[in-house]
């Protein structure tokens, strides 16, 4: 009996439909992982020259995630078919089924409808900072079932079903500070101190660059002088931290005091 059972086994692993399948599964898999090595290595070598744009980063990511799809849908309709199984009756079988399957699989049918209008309008790609609800974080992936997002304050990794992003604010690069100086000081003096403060702040980690605009406003204590950063989006609330610390210790070294509000008092 074992005997037999054994050489049942041997026929039914080497007869041609199971090599056929064997094969068919392998190549299907290499040229997978041949397809995501690649575009991985894409993804790092323009990263590094800063030349892959963050839509065809999302557009690459994207289509990693759909080709190991279509990849499992030939690889298993290819071995039914070498196994002699009538793959037209069972898409035919289906078909009577998709209403009943459709009510359970309206949420992953939403969930892949939006991300297609995500990817399409570019609402937003991999590589924004961006806030949905009341996280901010940057776009590490967009599928067509879920976003994945990094939390810029906890570094937490957040996973959000496409359907559930009515809007997103996609933010700024740019960092704006409005320096309130006094009135009594020279505007030529205050804007060398300016000077100073933005070649400090250009030596920050993540910052790009930085631009004295001129002088924002005249406001009722102080003149408003305005300091604009380019930065990396996800660093942005410390690199607003270190400038705030350069621009209070070079005041502080100039003994220039940041004007406030004041009330006088008159008493009979």
């Amino acid at each position: 009996m074992g005997d037999n059972s054994m050489q049942d086994l041997l026929f039914y692993i080497t007869r041609k439909e199971t090599l056929y399948s064997i094969g068919i599964v392998l190549i299907g898999g290499i040229v997978y992982l041949c397809c995501r090595k690649l575009i991985r290595r894409i993804i790092m070598k323009d990263e590094d020259k800063h030349r892959l744009s963050r839509k065809n980063k999302t557009y690459l990511k994207l289509f990693n995630n759909v080709l190991k799809y279509m990849l499992f849908l030939i690889v298993l309709i290819l071995v039914l078919q070498i196994n002699g199984v009538n793959v037209t009756s069972i898409v035919t079988s289906l078909g009577l089924l998709s209403v009943a399957f459709g009510f359970a699989l309206q949420d992953a049918l939403k969930d892949i409808i939006m991300g297609i209008n995500i990817i399409l309008d570019d609402y937003f790609s991999v590589g924004d900072v961006i806030k949905i609800g009341d996280v901010e974080g940057k776009v590490t992936e967009i599928g067509l079932k879920t976003t994945h997002m990094k939390d810029v304050n906890t570094n937490n990794i957040f996973v959000i079903s496409n359907r559930n992003i009515t809007e997103a604010l996609k933010l700024s690069y740019f960092l704006d500070i409005d320096l309130p100086l006094p009135y009594e000081e020279d505007i030529n003096d205050m804007e060398k101190l300016i000077e100073k403060m933005i070649k400090k702040i250009e030596k920050l980690d993540h910052v790009i660059s930085v631009e004295y605009k001129g002088i924002q406003k005249f406001g009722s204590s102080a003149i408003y002088y305005k300091i604009r950063i380019l930065s990396k989006n996800e660093f942005k609330k410390q690199i607003m931290r270190d400038a705030h610390c350069i621009i209070k210790r070079i005041l502080d070294e100039n003994q220039i005091r940041i004007p406030y509000q004041q009330i006088d008092i008159h008493s009979k």
